[in-house]
């Protein structure tokens, strides 16, 4: 079954935190981000663990240095792009890159007193038509792939890579009618739950963390169709209501492509990001004034274009819940027991009834039960987001 989708284009950029182990010895700087034009470019500098135990002094030297790392972007006729900010107790760098020349080659400079770390020049390379976004369901209904369709029009094969931001909705077990409004006596009262202060609907970000590259230089035309970017097991919670991935995309040069390649091989092969030979995966980082230390890390310069989509439970038919044991709910009907649930962590949910249509109280729950903000997600619903 494949489902075809209207693109529609967002803004922004991301970045996909690693600390990679390192079979031997560690201590490696880690460089990760890229130099987006026409955006607000991050990049993170961070080091790589080692399977080798290293001291605690060692450890604090190293983040130390780390932070007070500075870092600028410079381009072809000398114009320096400052860091904006730098996050507290870490060594996160922006840079406003929005009015930058496209025509102009840009680099990376990092300096502490390691010395001055640089990345190779390059020039932005246009990204290319993002054609579509849609989704694939197996024929057994037990993965769903997200799909891309893409192009360009340049003469010469194109090298892909992709990043997916992803935002999904999903709900709390059990939808609560009412709240209580705690006065610290037994005179408490029930009342009706406002629609602005429901927590049954949360949303949820978070990033891709998959290596998503694609070449086209066996391809007679420079264009991909229906290519799989990820997947999603079919009781995976993300899939559960409503679920958007935010696909950037971006040409990148052949070397950078390989090098991609290669550290997506070596993360499937051992389980580790830059292991078990991090020599094979030097990228196009060094330090000025010691070309031998290795230096993790690949930093392209580029352009980038953005889509993204919505895929619905109830469009895809996919989502299969997990069978799941449910707390048992208290009925209640007075001031009294309604404290002292309340200081159990419990809240009303539903009222209940007999079968003769007497009122028998409310239903109270724990909180997790009622509350999707429990599970990391906000309550507030986000812009544009279908109803």
């Amino acid at each position: 079954m494949l489902f075809i989708l209207v693109v529609t284009g967002v803004l922004g950029s991301c970045i996909y935190d690693f600390n990679p182990q390192v079979d031997g010895e560690g201590g490696y700087m880690i460089v990760d981000g890229d130099i987006i034009i026409g955006e607000v470019s991050k990049i993170r500098l961070s080091y790589s663990w080692s399977l080798v135990d290293t001291t605690a002094t060692q450890d604090e030297e190293r983040m130390r240095i780390l932070y007070q790392s500075k870092m600028h972007i410079e381009d072809s006729q000398g114009k320096r792009y400052e860091n904006m900010s730098q996050e507290a107790g870490s060594a996160i760098g922006y840079f406003d890159m929005r009015e930058a020349d496209p025509s102009l080659d840009y680099r990376l400079v990092i300096e502490n007193t390691n010395g001055t770390y640089a990345s190779s020049w390059g020039r932005a390379i246009p990204p290319g038509q993002i054609d579509s976004l849609s989704f694939q369901i197996n024929d057994d209904l037990g993965v769903l792939s997200i799909l891309v369709s893409a192009h360009s029009s340049d003469p010469v094969p194109s090298y892909f890579r992709w990043k997916v931001d992803e935002t999904w909705e999903y709900h709390a077990e059990i939808r609560a009618n009412y709240k209580y409004i705690y006065t610290g006596g037994p005179d408490g009262e029930v009342v009706p739950m406002p629609d602005s202060e429901s927590t049954y609907r949360c949303w949820l970000s978070d990033s891709r963390p998959e290596i998503m590259t694609a070449s086209t230089e066996k391809l007679k035309e420079d264009r991909l169709v229906n290519h799989q970017l990820y997947t999603i097991g079919n009781r995976d919670w993300r899939i559960s209501v409503c679920y958007q991935p935010e696909v950037t995309q971006m040409r990148i040069t052949e070397e950078a492509y390989r090098y991609w390649e290669q550290l997506d091989r070596n993360g499937k092969d051992v389980g580790g990001l830059y292991s078990p030979e991090p020599s094979e995966l030097r990228g196009n980082v060094s330090n000025v004034n010691d070309p031998y230390e290795l230096v993790l890390g690949y930093v392209s310069v580029m352009s980038v274009a953005h889509a993204t989509f919505y895929v619905k439970d109830g469009i895809a038919r996919f989502y299969q819940r997990p069978e799941r044991r449910y707390a048992i709910p208290l009925v209640l009907n007075n001031g009294y027991q309604y404290l002292e649930a309340y200081q159990m962590w419990r809240s009303p949910a539903t009222d209940v009834w007999n079968d003769n249509g007497y009122w028998l109280g409310y239903e109270w729950w724990p909180d997790y039960c009622l509350d999707c903000r429990y599970d990391g997600g906000t309550n507030k619903r986000q812009p544009e987001w279908p109803i």
